[in-house]
């Protein structure tokens, strides 16, 4: 025969599941009292009560021994209700409600926060429902005493805790918290300290004030002197707030830490998740309606509104940004400039957005900085360097000739002229590198090409153990000797090959069974034929240096690429050195 029977519930035990696993810190105990004074003060109004909501917090010091009182003039508990709700873990009497959603608390665990700081929770509260008054304490070790009592007390709650003498809690920290949890909570907090009112907290959101209050406001929170805002609000408009535009550059892997607020009540300064990735440059302070704590009241929980909330939140970024195209264009040049990579990051996973951003952003060009507009003013044919070395090298050879060319080796510029290219069809797009530049510089003459192709045959011997290939070109300006050319492809392979050096046969092996060499040259050497130095080396016979030269010539072409030699060509350069040296001195 079976029976049922009651989990008996060890309150220690619970405390420490509370302080090491759901409350952060002790501190929250002011949070979790003040949420529910306002929950009571809410309830009362439901009841059509006219009344002036007020919450009082005392801090007495007597003889060493510390007091503190918080008192409001909600609801109030019956008898019954203080059986139910005090007396029951995880009881609310907010859960089945069906106007929840105006309250802040639905958890039910919110008083035990108080035997944190304290062993002994004394509660008083007198009903407005039938004026009933009672008194509950409860203990650390798990009793409680509950009675009514006669004496006529106003409507409302009144909870006393008498702190540990381990807690650290003065005036000063007890001022903080109230400043905290209580400032926007929208009544009227009095904080008193051995009954001599020391401080009221009651304000708006800085939104709700003024622009200068805005900025105010966000400056003291996240000490940063912001200049700009953004007006936030979902599409319910029970979320809003502002973003406020960071001053300095920021990073893509920076995880700004946002301020949030639920039904007016703190929750967390350190939020990453009630807006998009992509808005790593603005910092947020938001109050939201609809969006839910975790049951410490910690954190936000993850759920399809508040995906819908972070959606929304991103349009209103994205939006103002519009706004600043055709209202402060100059200023929207500004924020490109200094929070480009997180405008072109978000533009990438926006189609929408990205026709709109991409005409505003300026790349470097071999003319300078140049917006989209701007380079196909001056060609239709838009040449982009993903490398940012190989742009350097191709710099000077451009200029010379005439040819506008895009560094686009900075990140996300590459997958910016990727999707233009697939997107615009009002100019041809596409990514080159040495090798396709040094293709449509201005071939030799077929008699250049005769008169030359010995001498190029024996320069090109010493060369072949680098697998270098040669090839004579004319280009400006004619002070640049040659430009030097290696594909990421035979970077790999060149690796592949140290590899394969220093390892065993085993790992040897391996990577030549993973990996297979196709290319004849690795690398190419475009010779300048406009040079003066280039120009003797070619019209000259056979001669002991050519080796020294030609070696000499490719290092120097890798070092200014800024490749990176392997083994073999360190002690090369090591070796010509020497030779230099030795016929110097």
């Amino acid at each position: 025969m079976s029976s049922n029977s009651l989990f008996q519930v060890d309150l220690n035990g619970v405390l420490k599941v509370l302080s090491d696993s759901l409350y952060s810190s002790y501190q929250v105990f002011m949070r979790e009292l003040l949420q529910n004074a306002v929950d009571a003060i809410n309830a009362r109004k439901h009841l059509g009560d006219t009344f002036t909501p007020a919450v009082t917090v005392n801090f007495m010091v007597s003889g060493g021994i510390r007091t503190i009182s918080v008192e409001d003039n909600g609801v109030g508990l019956t008898l019954a209700e203080v059986d139910e709700f005090l007396s029951r873990i995880g009881s609310s009497s907010k859960s089945n409600r069906q106007d929840r959603e105006s309250f802040i608390g639905q958890f039910g665990i919110g008083l035990l926060s108080c035997f944190m700081i304290s062993d002994e929770v004394i509660v008083i509260s007198k009903s407005a429902k039938n004026e009933e008054a009672v008194k509950w304490i409860g203990n650390i070790n798990g009793t409680y005493q509950k009675m009514n009592i006669e004496e006529q007390i106003p409507v409302g709650t009144s909870v006393y805790l008498r702190v540990k003498d381990a807690i650290k809690l003065d005036e000063d920290l007890l001022q903080s918290l109230l400043g905290r949890y209580g400032t926007y909570l929208n009544l009227p907090i009095r904080c008193l300290v051995n009954d001599e009112v020391k401080n009221n907290f009651q304000r708006d959101f800085p939104w709700k004030v003024s622009a200068e209050e805005v900025i105010a406001v966000g400056r003291r929170t996240f000490k940063e002197e912001f200049q700009r805002y953004i007006p936030l609000k979902d599409r319910s408009g029970k979320t809003t707030g502002v973003a406020y535009i960071i001053p300095r550059t920021t990073h893509a892997i920076t995880n700004n830490a946002h301020t949030v607020y639920i039904k007016n009540m703190f929750i967390t300064d350190h939020c990453t998740t009630i807006l998009p990735e992509w808005a790593f440059f603005v910092r947020a302070m938001i109050n939201s309606g609809n969006i839910s704590p975790t049951a410490s009241r910690e954190e936000i929980y993850k759920n399809q509104v508040l995906e819908d909330v972070r959606e929304d939140l991103g349009e209103c970024i994205k939006q103002f940004l519009v706004r600043l195209s055709e209202t402060d264009p100059v200023f929207l040049h500004h924020l490109i400039g200094t929070h480009g990579t997180a405008l072109k990051s978000l533009a990438l996973n926006d189609e929408k957005f990205f026709h709109f951003i991409s005409k505003w952003f300026r790349f470097p060009t071999s003319e300078g900085l140049l917006t989209l507009e701007e380079i196909k003013q001056q060609t239709k044919m838009i040449l982009y360097v993903p490398d940012l070395d190989q742009f350097k090298q191709l710099l000077p050879v451009a200029r010379g000739n005439g040819q506008l060319i895009i560094n686009s080796g900075y990140i996300y510029d590459t997958e910016i002229f990727n999707r233009l290219n697939e997107q615009d069809k009002t100019a041809i797009y596409q990514a080159i590198d040495v090798e396709f530049f040094g293709n449509i510089l201005k071939d030799v003459s077929l008699e250049e090409t005769d008169r030359y192709r010995d001498r190029l045959k024996q320069l090109q011997y010493h060369l072949d153990y680098f697998n270098c290939e040669l090839e004579i070109k004319q280009f400006s300006p004619d002070s640049l000797p040659m430009i030097f050319y290696m594909s990421q492809q035979s970077l790999i392979e060149r690796d592949v090959a140290n590899i394969q050096q220093e390892s065993d046969d085993l790992w040897a092996g391996i990577t030549g069974a993973v990996f297979s060499f196709e290319q004849a040259y690795h690398s190419k050497l475009f010779l300048n034929l406009n040079n003066p130095t280039i120009q003797k080396l070619l019209n000259q016979t056979t001669g002991a240096s050519d080796e020294l030269f030609m070696e000499t010539m490719y290092i120097n072409s890798m070092l200014l690429g800024h490749y990176p030699l392997n083994k073999k060509e360190m002690d090369i350069m090591n070796n010509n050195m020497e030779q230099l040296l030795n016929k110097i001195l």
